[in-house]
């Protein structure tokens, strides 16, 4: 379920639900922050709702008395609706009224109220003129001649007048003061939710389902530096909506305007997590494309004339400096000392570089071909410097394992050779001498003939091989190709060896296709090879195990697969195998004379095929391949 889950948020559909819920969640976020904030401004922590209208009611209230009592000074009997105002100084001076005041305070008496109306007052500082013009009630705003004169206003007020709210309001309200305490856990929750959906879209960018490859979109064929600075200017408007809100209005435009901007960066993000995926984020943008290219075409100019090119650009820097200073000292001496600040560490790094490649030619001139030259801290025509250097130890440490390998092997094929050649001729030598002292008419004289013409015979079929696999590595063995059927081989083979398999106690198992199969080969080379190969499994082949002989069609090549298991631990490695004296179990003291694979080998690759050797624990497998003939009868 889970994967189907993550599958899903793969696709189009899924990835448009991630960018919706983050929308809604930050709704959610958004919203709850407002309110939050609007209870702090409010103080709506700790005070019932009734308490609230109140506090308001009479806030809008003072708001609206100094309102009009600005009006009301030197202005006489001004009448305001819904109150009646008095404003004196400190020492109970008249300064002004409205027309009622008088009437309203002799009804409410003692009781201070009258109607529904109550009595306010409040203290205020009231701003003149040096001319003794009435300008404000704000002493915090003073000019030098101002005089402030402290004040007192009366007001008898219904405050059940001011600051009527409407159903909607109230509603709106009741809610907020409702949720006041509930807003933090809940905004919480939406921004650990929006992380881990912003989270999942990260996740799955670049990716499709069923694979877990990532798969560039559109946008990732544009250079990220441009993109994002695409995505920077479109949303500079946007920007400028968000400074200049002011009002319901502006505020909803602002809501717009920042989800836009929200979205925009969401699917930058995207683009950005596909490319870090792929590995390609920084290679990737139009910057580092330039500077690849403008260093890559320095490194491309010759050692000599970029050398001149930076010559000339030193010059022409000191050129400006001096004609910029206009022959001003101390400028020039900041602008040759911040030259050499630049200068002689760069000529001290390259004077390093150069001590190293030194060094490492020194070694290698003393006949210590194992050292290697560093590369790193090398950059530009220094590091490939090192590079050829380490080139040339390589080939010379190849050619020395080459030529010691050669002369071991000149040593082991005289040896193999001397002892093979060795066995059956002195073989031959005792039997000769034992017939020369033995009476003709003794029976043992037909044993030691025997023995002198098996001898003999072995020792002809090794001076043979000897010949043959000579003019095979060297390629002077003659080929003669023409159109053979490979699964004839398979069928002859598996007669010829029937006899001699079943005296081996192994079990002989043929695949083939029903088909003829039509390659391009000499058939008597081809009848050696796979003598050559049956052989070999006859005499290292495990007794009472299974032998199989394949032919398979792979692509355009005809593949025979000869396997067996090997009777003695194969202790040795597939290519020294098919070196000439070499036998499986490194021993010389079985049958054979260690030149059937490296024969096999050698007529095999003569004839346009491949010959290939693999080994595992005690499985050994022979693979002979030869290209298909399109023309197939």
């Amino acid at each position: 379920m889970e994967k189907k889950k993550n599958q899903f948020l793969r696709t189009v559909p899924g990835k448009a639900l991630l960018f919706l819920m983050i929308n809604i969640l930050m709704i959610a976020v958004l919203a709850c922050t407002c309110a939050a904030a609007a209870c702090i401004q409010e103080d709506l922590y700790g005070i019932s709702e009734e308490e609230f209208y109140k506090y308001k009611s009479e806030d809008y209230l003072e708001y609206k008395v100094m309102e009009n009592s600005n009006y009301l000074i030197g202005i006489d009997h001004y009448a305001v609706e819904g109150m009646n105002i008095m404003i004196t100084d400190k020492d109970g001076k008249y300064i002004a009224s409205t027309r009622d005041f008088d009437e309203a305070k002799a009804s409410a008496g003692k009781s201070g109220k009258y109607e529904n109306a109550v009595l306010y007052t409040y203290d205020v500082d009231l701003v003149y003129g040096k001319d003794g013009t009435f300008k404000h009630m704000r002493a915090s705003f003073l000019e030098p001649d101002d005089v402030v004169v402290n004040a007192t206003i009366e007001v008898y007020a219904d405050p059940s007048h001011f600051l009527q709210y409407s159903e909607f309001d109230k509603q709106v309200i009741h809610f907020v003061i409702g949720i006041r305490y509930a807003v933090y856990p809940i905004g919480a929750l939406c921004v650990i939710a929006g992380i881990a959906a912003f989270i999942a879209l990260m996740c799955v960018a670049g990716k499709r389902p069923g694979t877990e490859e990532v798969i560039p979109g559109p946008l990732d064929k544009v250079p990220f530096d441009v993109l994002a600075t695409a995505a920077l200017i479109l949303t500079i408007p946007l920007f400028i909506i968000i400074g200049t809100a002011n009002g319901l209005f502006e505020a909803l435009i602002f809501v717009f305007a920042f989800f836009v901007f929200a979205n925009v960066m969401m699917g930058l993000c995207m683009s950005f997590a596909s490319r870090v995926k792929r590995h390609v984020l920084i290679k990737g943008t139009l910057v580092y494309k330039c500077i690849y290219w403008i260093i890559k075409g320095l490194l491309a100019i010759p050692l000599v004339w970029r050398t001149v090119l930076i010559m000339v650009g030193i010059t022409i820097f000191e050129a400006i400096v001096i004609v910029g200073t206009r022959a001003d000292e101390e400028t020039m001496i900041m602008g040759w000392f911040l030259e050499k600040l630049f200068l002689c560490p760069l000529i001290f790094y390259i004077a390093l570089m150069m001590r190293k490649l030194r060094e490492s030619g020194e070694k290698m001139a003393k006949g210590d071909i194992s050292y290697r030259t560093s590369t790193r801290g090398l950059w530009g025509d220094f590091r490939k410097h090192a590079v050829n250097l380490n080139a040339v130890a390589d080939s010379v440490t190849l050619a020395v394992d080459e030529k010691l390998k050669s002369e071991r092997m000149k040593t082991e094929l005289i040896t193999n050779v001397s002892h093979d050649i060795k066995t059956p001729l002195t073989s031959i030598i005792n039997y000769a001498q034992l017939m020369g002292t033995t009476e003709p008419t003794d029976p043992k004289m037909s044993e030691y003939s025997e023995v002198v013409v098996r001898q003999s015979e072995k020792l002809k079929r090794l001076i043979e091989d000897l010949v043959e696999a000579s003019k095979a590595s060297t390629g002077n063995l003659e080929i003669v190709p023409s159109p053979l059927d490979a699964v004839t081989f398979v069928s002859q083979t598996a007669g010829e060896f029937k006899e001699k398999l079943e005296a081996s106690n192994l079990n002989l198992i043929t695949t083939a296709p029903e088909g003829p199969v039509m390659i391009m080969a000499d058939g008597r080379r081809m009848l050696r090879i796979y003598d050559n190969l049956m052989n070999n499994i006859c005499k290292y082949a495990q007794s009472g195990t299974r032998v199989y002989l394949t032919l398979e069609v792979q692509g355009n090549q005809a593949v025979t697969t000869f396997k067996n298991t090997s009777s003695a631990e194969l202790n040795i490695s597939a290519d020294e195998l098919v070196e000439r004296f070499v036998r499986g179990d490194q021993s010389r003291n079985t049958e054979g004379n260690g030149l059937g694979l490296s024969i096999a080998k050698s007529m095999t690759e003569l004839q346009g095929g491949s010959f290939k050797i693999d080994i595992d624990g005690d499985l050994f497998k022979v693979s002979l391949s030869f290209p298909v003939l399109t023309q197939q009868t």
